[in-house]
């Protein structure tokens, strides 16, 4: 496990001294709050309960068990090339296919599995054994479409309606101004993403980095809960998020907080994006208070702590499938090869499951980003 280092504050300790004061500290401050507020959040941190089944999992725990990783059998890949050959006969486009096109006889009862395992299980799987030699890349990614159908429904990832996604460097500058993270090579922190399942091929690994790290937020909140509940109330009431586009909001911000933690219906689940809620703050003139912030640290922290976060590198023609709402992800920063036809390359698929989720109704998007603009292009490494 680890071994790299993800530059966040160490919280293995439960605190740091170099995070803002705590929540009682306020009236040291001058800040004082309302008795009205304290009692709210007093009753609040009894109610949070910690999370006992399998999704609550810690990576240390849970490395060198093969149950999250699955290989892809003989019979299996010929399944895939069978139905591959069957779509490429029929001329239909990746995205054209349906699950109906691809009835997967012998691989369909396992995915029916590694879903149940995504959905109430551990909340993640890994699967390999896709021989990168026996298909190009183009047939790789129709495969992992295929695989994707018996999995959920796609949804657009972003403004221009982007079912498959390619991730890969795009020479652009991590923080610029239209420029979203998985366009450049930096790092990535620990996030959600606005969808039910998020999934990634493996086309090209790096010339180094780019590995690939997944926590579950259930172990994160049980650790809140643990050694810091007097924060569980601020993360539970969330914060505004900027909107990417403003045509979504003339703000620019959500109207209204998005819970970092939401308990419906019985069922707990995390949304987690920092960098919209501190832009959030940004445009809203409403800097985020020390015990807000603090909160946010915490939460970061911790998923990025070494003994509860899973680190993985995928090979070529490996995927992996994370539940939005019970994990979030992360990727350290890459060095490319200086070949075009060499460099880093995923694949991303944003897909919605059956059944859906029980939702908060103020949880947050999450069937993808409505497609309003043209379709755009950027040129892939060859």
């Amino acid at each position: 496990m680890g071994g790299h280092s993800w530059a966040l504050l160490d919280m293995s300790a439960g605190q740091s001294s170099s995070l803002p004061v705590r929540l009682e500290g306020d009236v040291a401050r001058g800040r004082e709050r309302p008795e009205a507020v304290a009692r709210e959040e007093i009753q609040a941190m009894s109610d949070h309960a910690p999370v006992t089944d399998v999704s609550a999992w810690r990576g240390a725990e849970i490395a060198a068990d093969p149950g999250w990783t699955g290989t892809l059998t003989a019979a299996e890949v010929e399944d895939l090339a069978a139905a591959l050959r069957d779509v490429q006969a029929r001329g239909l486009a990746t995205t054209a296919i349906s699950r109906a096109d691809v009835p997967l006889p012998v691989l369909a009862p396992r995915l029916a599995g590694w879903l149940r395992e995504a959905r109430d299980g551990r909340g993640f799987f890994v699967l390999r054994g896709l021989p990168a030699d026996r298909f190009t890349e183009a047939e790789r990614e129709a495969i992992f479409w295929v695989i994707g159908t018996h999995l959920g429904t796609a949804v657009s990832q972003n403004s221009h309606g982007e079912l498959l996604g390619h991730v890969f460097d795009q020479g652009r500058t991590y923080g610029a101004p239209n420029t979203r993270g998985y366009q450049t090579r930096a790092r990535l922190d620990f996030h959600t993403d606005r969808c039910d399942l998020v999934g990634l091929l493996c086309q090209r690994r790096a010339r180094a980095g780019g590995l690939s790290s997944v926590v579950s937020t259930m172990a994160v909140h049980n650790e809140i809960l643990r050694t810091r509940p007097d924060l569980l109330p601020i993360l539970y009431r969330g914060f505004p998020y900027a909107e990417r586009e403003a045509a979504d909001n003339p703000d620019g911000v959500t109207p209204h907080p998005i819970p970092v933690f939401s308990r419906h219906a019985g069922v707990l689940s995390c949304r987690f994006i920092r960098n919209p809620i501190e832009t959030g703050a940004r445009r809203r003139g409403v800097p985020l208070t020390a015990p807000e912030w603090e909160a946010l640290e915490l939460m970061s922290s911790l998923s990025a702590r070494e003994d509860l976060r899973l680190d993985m590198m995928l090979e070529p023609g490996d995927m992996q499938f994370c539940n939005n709402y019970v994990t979030t992800h992360a990727r350290t920063e890459f060095e490319d090869w200086p070949e075009p036809e060499r460099r880093r390359l995923m694949v991303r698929l944003w897909l919605t499951m059956q059944p859906r989720r029980p939702l908060a109704p103020g949880f947050g998007e999450h069937d993808g980003i409505p497609a309003r603009l043209t379709p755009e292009t950027a040129p892939m490494p060859a």
